[in-house]
């Protein structure tokens, strides 16, 4: 985003992370910054009047909006922000969204950590490489206020996957992780689209790896799988039996290289795992499934 004062741009931030987007430059007027940043592929002008190069942004479209447009207070903000989406909808059709071009993800792994966690999946995205037909679903247990910074960790870390939010409309495609929030429970479709309930999550896990593991397993059945990540409590176990019971692969990060071991003991008391091992091992076994170097040796599980 770039231009208009911080009140409104603190506005238009939120509905950005709101419909799935991650927030990398937020800006009064540097448009240096802007020409350098070639991991953009949205930008947002807030009537700034400046000029700035931008044979630089081919890889990304842009949309250009009035102050009083993203001034919440002025507009029911629910309206507001639907009006936002479809601008920003009917930029991609009219520009085209060569920032990222994705067909729907064939297989689906979720992600599923707690305490320790992000520190984990940031090893594992570093070393992961996309491959064809293949997403990542990211369950983290957190509240509300630490999604928007966790987006931004994850694309920091993550740089070689296209990052966002799991929000109603859009669909599991190659090569993206999307990050479910803890707001609202949340549905995959057999075509892999999402859907966000109006309903929170129950239960003392939110979001729950449990219910969105039985939600994908319903629609990818041996095509989805789970690798669960240091945690506490045991969120994954009964997601995990889903996911076996319908021909998808359990792996778990090995209880003595988390910092919190709780989460994949639970999975490893619940029945067979397929895989266990530290972060690098994981990375190298996802990697070598779809085709890059071979693994390290397996660990064995009980």
């Amino acid at each position: 985003m770039v231009g208009a004062d911080a009140a409104t741009r603190a506005v238009l931030s939120r509905a950005l992370v709101e419909l799935g987007h991650v927030v990398l430059l937020d800006t009064a007027l540097e448009p240096a910054a802007v020409a350098e940043s070639d991991r953009l592929d949205l930008l947002v002008w807030v009537e700034t009047g400046i000029k700035v190069d931008r044979r630089q942004r081919s890889n990304c479209f842009e949309l250009e909006l009035e102050p009083a447009f993203t001034d919440g207070a002025k507009a029911d903000y629910a309206v507001w922000k639907q009006d936002l989406r479809q601008r920003i909808e009917s930029a991609r059709r009219v520009v085209g969204d060569s920032g990222h071009q994705a067909a729907r993800a064939e297989q689906v792994w979720l992600l599923a950590a707690s305490t320790g966690g992000p520190e984990a999946v940031d090893r594992f995205l570093a070393a992961a490489i996309p491959a064809p037909g293949v997403a990542l679903l990211y369950v983290q247990h957190l509240t509300s206020p630490h999604l928007s910074p966790l987006l931004r960790r994850l694309a920091a870390h993550a740089s070689r996957w296209h990052v966002e939010i799991a929000i109603t409309g859009n669909y599991l495609l190659e090569g993206t992780l999307s990050l479910v929030s803890p707001d609202h429970k949340l549905r995959i479709g057999r075509d892999g689209r999402v859907r966000v309930l109006s309903a929170p999550w129950p239960g003392p896990y939110r979001p729950s790896a449990d219910q969105v593991a039985e939600s994908l397993a319903l629609a990818y059945r041996e095509s989805a799988g789970m690798i669960v990540f240091s945690g506490m409590g045991e969120d994954g176990a009964l997601g995990s039996e889903h996911i076996r019971e319908h021909g998808g692969e359990i792996w778990v990060q090995h209880p003595d290289r988390c910092i919190a071991s709780a989460m994949p003991e639970a999975v490893l008391a619940a029945g067979e795992v397929d895989y266990s091992g530290d972060v690098a091992a994981l990375a190298r076994r996802f990697n070598y499934r779809y085709g890059t170097p071979a693994p390290g040796p397996r660990t064995e599980v009980s």
